[in-house]
């Protein structure tokens, strides 16, 4: 990019150079469509592993700015349960039920288990595809993966317990609520246990280890809005 200046030519005249308004190209088309054909054969490639993939001197930015252009923007996995009409209607009195809480949510204890994947992406990978593009997962086999249960109030948090084997009903009264649920809700005064309605949790012998619990009603299919769903995201 030339500065505004005057230049005085052999013959004594005056040439008047103006700005470009731009930096020369510092990479080719064929490096450009190399970033794209990378960003569109690796879907979960970082931006970084595309430089290092094109194994040019193509700039960091200058990658961000192909594929911004090449719309190839990061997408997350599409992961949603699919409702029914009655299931957005039990959604919508429960949550019209509590609009007006506002302190009483400092004694709700929100719990879960959630699995993390060893291998293959557990939906928390980006994507890059272009927007007529469905954002949709593959699920091609088992992958090894741990289970992890826990429970969060407002200002605190539970000890966080890993699940050996397949979760039962009998597995969870002895291992999450007897030993993690219990001392936990106890040290709240007050306190409300919220769990969702998977079959370990609705099982007699569940019911019977709360009985002395107070419990935040929960409607199916509603995980979107358990507090303890952001833990997941950054464990």
């Amino acid at each position: 990019m030339y500065p505004l200046c005057m230049i005085v030519g052999r013959s004594g005249e005056r040439y008047r150079l103006k700005k470009t308004g731009f930096r020369p190209r510092g990479n080719t088309e064929r490096e450009d469509r190399g970033v794209r054909r990378m960003a569109v054969a690796h879907h979960t490639a970082s931006e970084s592993e595309i430089r290092a993939a094109v194994g040019t001197t193509v700039i960091q930015r200058t990658v961000t700015t192909r594929l911004f252009q090449g719309q190839l923007r990061a997408r997350r996995l599409v992961a949603c349960i699919p409702l029914t009409p009655n299931h957005c209607r039990l959604r919508r009195d429960w949550c019209q039920a509590r609009a007006h809480w506002r302190t009483e949510w400092r004694f709700v204890v929100f719990s879960d288990e959630s699995r993390f994947c060893l291998g293959a992406s557990d939906g928390c990978v980006l994507v890059r595809i272009r927007p007529d593009q469905p954002v949709r997962p593959r699920h091609t086999g088992p992958t090894p993966a741990v289970m992890v249960s826990g429970a969060i109030s407002y200002d605190s948090r539970s000890t966080f317990m890993v699940i050996p084997r397949t979760l039962t009903a009998s597995l969870y009264v002895s291992l999450v609520i007897q030993s993690v649920v219990l001392p936990f809700i106890n040290s709240i005064q007050g306190g409300v246990f919220q769990q969702d309605n998977s079959r370990p949790h609705t099982a007699v012998v569940t019911q019977h280890a709360l009985q002395s619990v107070d419990m935040l009603p929960w409607p199916a299919r509603l995980p979107d809005l358990s507090r303890i769903q952001n833990v997941w995201d950054i464990t």
